[in-house]
C-alpha cells in the first residue's frame, strides 16, 4: 500500500453503523456510515494489501451526501472539501480491527487514490440489512400546498405534528 503523510492517531470506528453502501463493485467501495453522535460518514475503499483494506473516511453534512447523491457535486469534491479540512486513513483487517489510522490533509493524498474528476454519483445505494428502519426519504412540497398537504395527512390518519417535528431539523436548500 502506498505510504500516506498524516498524523498518528487513535479513533475508534468500531461504534459506527452502516447505512447503506454507495458504491460496490465485488464488495463495497463507497459506504455511507452514521457515527453514535448522529455525524454523517463516508469511507471510500482506495488500497488493499494481503492483511489490510485502506479506507479514506470522511465526514459529511447532510446537505453535502444530498447533493452528491443528487449529481450535484463529485466525489472528488467531497474528498478534496472535507467538512473538518481533514479525513482519515484507515487500514482495516479481515475481522474488522481498525489499523494505522492517520489524520491527513487531502492534499496529502496519493493522486492514485483520488477518484476521477467527474465522479459524479451513478449507482443506486443498497441500505444496509439492519439500517432499513433508519433510511429517509426526501419530500418536497411547494410552500404554497403545505397546507393541503397537512389535510392529506390528517385524513390518512398521520400524525403532523410527528412531521412538524422532523421539518424543523430538517436542512433547507
Amino acid at each position: 500500500m502506498r505510504k500516506i503523510e498524516g498524523y498518528d492517531i487513535q479513533y475508534d470506528f468500531s461504534g459506527f453503523r452502516k447505512m447503506a453502501d454507495l458504491i460496490t463493485f465485488d464488495g463495497p467501495l463507497l459506504s455511507h456510515y452514521v457515527s453514535p453522535k448522529g455525524d454523517d460518514y463516508l469511507f471510500y475503499w482506495v488500497d488493499r494489501d494481503s492483511q489490510n483494506n485502506r479506507w479514506l473516511v470522511l465526514r459529511v453534512s447532510l446537505a453535502s451526501l444530498q447533493k452528491y447523491i443528487g449529481k450535484k457535486i463529485t466525489l472528488l469534491e467531497l474528498i478534496e472539501t472535507p467538512n473538518d479540512g481533514y479525513l482519515y486513513s484507515v487500514d482495516v483487517d479481515n475481522d474488522i480491527h481498525y489499523h494505522n489510522i492517520k489524520l491527513v490533509q487531502p492534499s496529502a493524498i496519493p493522486e492514485d487514490y483520488l477518484p476521477e474528476a467527474d465522479s459524479y454519483y451513478e449507482f443506486e445505494p443498497v441500505p444496509a440489512e439492519d439500517a432499513r428502519e433508519l433510511m429517509t426519504y426526501e419530500l418536497t412540497i411547494p410552500y404554497n400546498e403545505r397546507t393541503r398537504f397537512e389535510e392529506i395527512l390528517h385524513k390518512i390518519g398521520f400524525p403532523v405534528s410527528a412531521l412538524k417535528k422532523v421539518v424543523t431539523q430538517a436542512a433547507i436548500f
